[in-house]
């Protein structure tokens, strides 16, 4: 994994946790890549910690999985 890739799933990681959400909007701005880049690592990250977080289709955003609710 290249090193700007690193930081990028690191931050994703983080703000999860903290904030409880997050979107590719997120990423785009904070990194200033593409929709598609920052869709490519929302995929590696829920390939590294599938427990992590899940997607919501009607708000367009990951949420952080609430244990008892998977």
């Amino acid at each position: 994994m290249r090193y700007f890739e690193q930081l990028r799933i690191g931050w994703i990681i983080e703000s999860i946790e903290i904030f409880g959400f997050i979107n590719r909007s997120h990423v785009s701005k904070k990194f200033g890549v593409t929709q598609q880049v920052a869709s490519s690592d929302f995929g590696k990250v829920q390939k590294l910690h599938p427990h992590l977080m899940r997607y919501d289709a009607s708000a367009k955003c990951y949420f952080l999985k609430d244990d008892t609710n998977g």
